[in-house]
């Protein structure tokens, strides 16, 4: 077998090794071995063809240079469909996985712009009542007193986001808020 032949089969090896350093897990001993291959057969190319015809060897070169990306890219997109791609890679959670509190969330947004009465000191987070339901909510920033009307103004998450009512807010349309009974339980212990 002449120089020519031998650089073409390692030239094949190396690819194929490549190939199978992505799909065997081996710790890069394959890719050493390709490595060796992918040398030696550029090492028989430069004795083939580097005085008699540098054309070939330049082009077995190049070639070198186009296939190597080509079947590693292969590689790396057949990979995913193999069985170990399918356990390295993890499926991509469906969108009804990664969104939290929608249910939560749905309820709440129907509560935006209605008036209630807060139940505990906001400072700034705390609870009210709203619709006769008692809610964790938060104002803005500000420390809002124990029943003190307020109203929704938004729903972030499961955050329910509310203002102090102006007296001037609290208008026939919208009926006062609840009072609350000074005997009712609250969450957490005052004393």
């Amino acid at each position: 077998m002449d120089s020519s032949s031998w650089a073409l089969l390692l030239l094949l090896v190396g690819i194929l090794l490549l190939g199978a350093e992505v799909f065997i897990p081996s710790g890069g001993l394959i890719s050493i071995a390709a490595g060796l291959s992918l040398l030696a057969a550029t090492l028989c190319a430069w004795n083939a063809w580097w005085i008699s015809s540098p054309g070939y060897f330049w082009s077995f070169l190049i070639g070198m240079a186009v296939l190597l990306p080509t079947v590693v890219g292969i590689a790396f997109s057949v990979w995913p469909h193999t069985p170990i791609g399918k356990r390295a890679i993890l499926e991509a959670p469906r969108p009804e996985e990664i969104a939290s509190f929608v249910e939560l969330e749905r309820h709440y947004a129907q509560m935006v712009g209605k008036i209630g009465e807060t139940v505990s000191l906001l400072n700034p987070a705390g609870i009210a009542r709203i619709d006769g339901e008692r809610v964790h909510c938060q104002s803005e920033g500000m420390i809002i007193e124990a029943r003190v009307p307020v109203r929704v103004i938004a729903v972030h998450a499961n955050r329910v986001v509310v203002r102090q009512c102006m007296p001037d807010e609290l208008t026939e349309e919208s009926p006062p808020p609840p009072t609350t009974t000074r005997g009712e339980s609250l969450d957490f212990d005052i004393s």
